[in-house]
């Protein structure tokens, strides 16, 4: 997952990855990981990491920062897992963000779209 991120973050210098997609590439890997699991994994990696909103995509996706975005450091995070408060508020805990994540994402990994 880390390798997929950042050959498509800093290669292909795009954003990042949705949740689901990011669901896909571990379950193609022999790995499966709930949401939980996924956002735990990044809030503890060495790598920083940032959820940011997609507006051509009207979704979430998980990357590694960008220049554009500048320090990340200002942003809220949980660990290494760094998230831009404007558009999804507040979170005072990791697992207020993991219930946020599924409630938006749970269905379509279920639906496996």
């Amino acid at each position: 997952m880390k390798e997929s991120l950042y050959k498509h973050c800093i290669i292909n210098d795009r954003y990042g990855f949705t949740i689901p997609y990011l669901f896909q590439i571990q379950l193609k890997s022999g790995v499966e990981m709930d949401i939980s699991e996924i956002l735990y994994f990044f809030a503890n990696s060495e790598e920083k990491y940032f959820i940011s909103y997609c507006s051509d995509l009207e979704e979430y996706i998980i990357g590694l920062p960008k220049r554009e975005i500048g320090n990340v450091k200002i942003y809220e995070h949980f660990g290494n897992l760094y998230y831009d408060d404007s558009k999804m508020g507040l979170f005072q805990n990791i697992n207020e963000l993991v219930k946020y994540m599924k409630d938006n994402y749970q269905k379509y990994i279920d639906n496996e779209t």
